[in-house]
């Protein structure tokens, strides 16, 4: 037994041998008893992710550390009734061709309450061939508000623009997302602007359905699920909607970031994400992501439609949690004409530039949280030496 996993007698899965009451799943799509009374159990000891994986019992992590939640191993039917019920009857047979599969799931606590939960499956290699390996891990039912992410007024006045391109930027598990929709959420609820988003996201994470703006403001969510729905096509029918504000959840491949730039230039907003550790390589990597044949193009309209680039880490809070630093740029319309004049080799030097000298860069923002108390002098030493 690895040491990583804690072995549980009487706090595993309470319910895991009613078997008959709690099937994992009585009808695909609609009734899952076993999967969310497991899900509902592991959201109360305050998991941060669950995992099944075939032919292994299932775990969880609470608090940083794994636990045995059952005692009993997923077979391979388990988790196809699974998978059939959280994505379709497709999602096996595809994720045994080779695909991964992101969607979001919610279990349902009252007419009023709800748990949801990211979800990623992905294909694996066991000792009998191939199997599935299903994480979830929860989502809050609202994003933590710009003051308790301390989100400076540079970045919050981005909800004033009316147009162009705004990249938010981060490792895994930065929190990009809850910062974006923390955004998103004041726009929406601020009686002074009027507005109509429209997200395609894959997975949707922070779902606003029930969110009530006193003034009208709208916004409609939609799951990013190819073949059916890519971000392109997303991108096409929301020029039909006259919608204000567009956000794609995520630019992780040529496709997603050339639908992104091709909607920024459309006269709207755009915001979207990108997987990179600091701004400029946050312009690295999304010159690498424009798709060969079309790079110049798309470089060009990426130049002349971006407005704002931030990047977030997260630190080690002094006295407990984590505490978000952040670098930060406005695009002004000088920098956009440099840009547009210069190679787009040395766009990263170029913002590395213009963060030292107009933005925030990492440095002054530890040097900022430090004064503040939010972070110890080590954690800050060790936070400048990352990027020295």
């Amino acid at each position: 037994m690895s040491a990583a996993l804690k072995e549980l007698a009487c706090d595993s899965w309470p319910n895991e041998e009613s078997k008959r009451e709690y099937p994992w799943v009585a009808e695909a799509r609609k009734n899952a008893p076993g999967f969310d009374d497991l899900l509902k159990w592991a959201h109360g000891l305050g998991a941060s992710r669950i995992d099944l994986k075939t032919g292994h019992r299932v775990t969880i992590k609470v608090h940083g550390v794994n636990q045995y939640a059952t005692h009993g191993v997923t077979t391979p039917i388990d988790l196809k009734q699974i998978v059939d019920h959280v994505y379709g009857a497709d999602g096996t047979a595809r994720v045994l061709i080779g695909h991964q599969l992101d969607t979001a799931y919610s279990v349902t606590i009252s007419r009023r309450e709800s748990l949801r939960f990211r979800l990623n499956i992905c294909p694996i290699q066991i000792m009998r061939g191939s199997g599935l390996q299903i994480i979830l891990r929860p989502i809050p039912a609202q994003p933590a508000s710009l003051d308790e992410q301390r989100v400076e007024q540079e970045i919050r006045d981005t909800n004033l623009l009316k147009s162009g391109m705004v990249f938010t930027g981060g490792s895994t598990g930065s929190g990009k997302t809850t910062l974006q929709f923390g955004l998103i959420y004041d726009r929406l609820m601020d009686p002074n602007v009027s507005c109509d988003i429209a997200t395609g996201e894959e997975p949707i994470e922070f779902l606003f359905d029930g969110l009530r703006p006193p003034n009208g403001n709208r916004i409609s969510q939609t799951e990013i699920r190819p073949p059916n729905m890519t971000a392109a096509a997303f991108v096409r029918g929301c020029m039909r909607r006259e919608m204000t504000d567009l956000v794609i959840g995520e630019c992780r491949d040529g496709e997603t970031m050339d639908a992104a730039v091709n909607c920024a230039i459309t006269g709207g907003k755009l915001s979207t994400t990108i997987h990179a550790d600091n701004v400029p390589l946050m312009m690295q990597r999304a010159i690498a992501l424009c798709p060969r044949a079309e790079r110049d193009n798309l470089t060009t309209s990426l130049a002349q439609s971006l407005r704002f680039m931030l990047n977030q880490r997260l630190l080690p809070r002094a006295g407990g949690g984590r505490v978000a630093v952040r670098e930060f740029l406005t695009v002004n319309l000088d920098l956009r004409r440099q840009m547009v004049r210069t190679d787009m080799d040395a766009w990263p030097d170029l913002m590395a530039q213009a963060v030292e000298s107009e933005g925030q860069s990492y440095a002054k923002a530890i040097r900022k949280a430090l004064e503040e108390g939010v972070i110890t002098e080590e954690t800050a030493l060790a936070a400048w030496r990352r990027d020295a």
